[in-house]
C-alpha cells in the first residue's frame, strides 16, 4: 500500500512539474461524518458517527491542463477521530492533523463539475481523549496532548469525491495506517497493540474559487 501511495505521488508530481497553465486557488471548510474499523482483542466495537465542523480549513491550487483534466495540491487543518461504545462507557479520541493532498479531476472542468481521485498525507499534531460513564464526562481521565507517541504521526490516506458547480463537494476518505500507534508503552506495555483502528470518512464541503482578471481578484462558488 506504501508503494502504491508513493507511486500515486511521484506521478503527480511529474504531472505538474510539466504543466505550462495558469493555476488557480480554491478555500474550503468540511463538515466530518468519521466512522472506524476498530477492534479489541479482535472484538469488534461499536463506532456510532463522530461529527465534526470545526476548525477545518483547506487552501488547494488547481492546475488544469485541458476543460476535462486537472490536478490539484495544498495544505488543509482537519479535526479527526472516533467515537466508541461499549456497555455504559463511551470514549472520544480526536487528532489535529495538517494534510497535503495530491489529486486527479476528471469531468467538466470548464463547469467546475468532475469527479476526483487522489491520496494524502497528514501529520498529527494534537490529540485529545476523553471518557464518559452513563453519560457522564469523567475530567481525571481527560487528556489533551501535543505530538502524543499514542498516535501514528503520519496517515496516509486514498480519497475519491465529487465536486458540482454549485460549489457543493461530496469525499469519502480512507485512512492507510490504524489512528494508535501499536509501538506506544505505558509502563512497560504496548496498551494499544491487541486493538485495530482503522478509520474512515464522509465529508461534505462548499468550495470557493478565487479567480484574478485584470488585476482585480474576486470570488466564485465552485
Amino acid at each position: 500500500m506504501k508503494k502504491i501511495f508513493t507511486f500515486i505521488v511521484l506521478t503527480l508530481c511529474l504531472i505538474t512539474s510539466k504543466a505550462q497553465v495558469k493555476p488557480y486557488s480554491t478555500g474550503s471548510g468540511e463538515l466530518i461524518f468519521s466512522f472506524a474499523d476498530y477492534k479489541v482483542n479482535n472484538e469488534q466495537i461499536n463506532t456510532p458517527v463522530r461529527f465534526t465542523c470545526f476548525f477545518h480549513l483547506g487552501v488547494f491550487e488547481h492546475f488544469d491542463f485541458s476543460d476535462r483534466v486537472g490536478i490539484y495540491t495544498g495544505g488543509a487543518i482537519r479535526n479527526v477521530g472516533f467515537t466508541s461504545t461499549k456497555g455504559d462507557t463511551m470514549m472520544k479520541r480526536r487528532n489535529y492533523y495538517i494534510g497535503v493532498p495530491l489529486a486527479l479531476k476528471i469531468g467538466n472542468l470548464k463547469n467546475d463539475t468532475y469527479l476526483f481521485g487522489g491520496v494524502e498525507g497528514e501529520f498529527a499534531f494534537n490529540y485529545k481523549e476523553k471518557v464518559f460513564v452513563n453519560e457522564n464526562k469523567l475530567d481525571d481521565l481527560k487528556f489533551s496532548t501535543w505530538f502524543s507517541d499514542r498516535t501514528n504521526a503520519f496517515m496516509p490516506s486514498a480519497f475519491v469525491g465529487l465536486n458540482l458547480k454549485s460549489g457543493l463537494n461530496l469525499k469519502f476518505k480512507y485512512y492507510l495506517r490504524d489512528f494508535y500507534n501499536k509501538d506506544y508503552t505505558a509502563q512497560g506495555v504496548k496498551i494499544y497493540d491487541n486493538t485495530k483502528s482503522q478509520m474512515f470518512y464522509f465529508s461534505l464541503a462548499m468550495n470557493i474559487r478565487t479567480i484574478t482578471t485584470t488585476g482585480k481578484t474576486y470570488n466564485k462558488g465552485l
